[in-house]
């Protein structure tokens, strides 16, 4: 911490700093000093790929993608780095475009929409949220957590209807969807007109916590 206190603008030092963080699993503390360091040097292409990897470990695929196109764009072809980039991409692009049927860069602008809904989310600014989560939609029409979060936007504003309208999307284009199947019978016992009180419903990043994790929400519901 000395080092760090002692010489703030030196990109190697917060460099340094970011892979002790990773190296300890506090991947958002690494990210943070990762884009101090470019931040301060800018083609610091370690320092892009690192962060790119620590997005990865947070299984944040949005900003994993940004940073490895920066490594690839800033990079020498012959770098390790920048091969490793490009073999991520190309593969996840394969994925992407078999099972979103996009290609990679509108599956990150229907990420950055879904990421924009979210904090006007969790700031209870629920009509822009639903505009947002539309707008995700628009680009990536097969992404259940728009519409799982929608409903809850809608349960929030007293619209009952559209509220289950859209969580029997989010379940028709994943039926294994537990969060969207829990929030549907809460708000299914509502009366018309009846906004959802505010913590009734769960708005979770369920993708990692749960599926990714080969986790089941209702299963963790039981235990509690």
């Amino acid at each position: 911490m000395d080092l760090i206190i002692s010489h703030p603008e030196n990109h190697m030092v917060q460099y340094a700093i970011g892979v002790l963080n990773a190296a300890k699993g506090q991947y958002d503390e690494a990210i943070t000093h990762f884009n101090k360091a470019t931040d301060i040097f800018p083609y610091f292409v370690e320092a892009h790929f690192n962060t790119a990897v620590a997005y990865q470990k947070k299984m944040d695929v949005g900003n994993a993608i940004k940073a490895f196109q920066k490594v690839v764009g800033l990079g020498d072809p012959e770098d390790e780095h920048v091969q490793h980039s490009e073999r991520f991409l190309f593969e996840l692009e394969k994925v992407v475009q078999k099972t979103e049927g996009i290609n990679l860069k509108t599956y990150v602008r229907a990420q950055d929409e879904f990421d924009e809904a979210n904090h006007y989310m969790n700031h209870q600014q629920w009509k822009k949220a639903i505009v947002k989560f539309k707008e995700c939609l628009a680009l990536n029409k097969t992404h259940p957590q728009s519409y799982g979060n929608m409903g809850i936007c809608y349960s929030k504003l007293g619209q009952k209807e559209k509220a289950i309208a859209a969580l029997d999307k989010a379940l028709e284009i994943d039926p294994t969807y537990e969060l969207a199947m829990v929030n549907r019978a809460v708000i299914e016992s509502l009366k018309d007109g009846e906004k959802m009180e505010r913590d009734s419903v769960e708005s979770i990043e369920y993708v990692k916590e749960y599926p990714m994790k080969k986790k089941s929400y209702i299963q963790s519901l039981i235990q509690k």
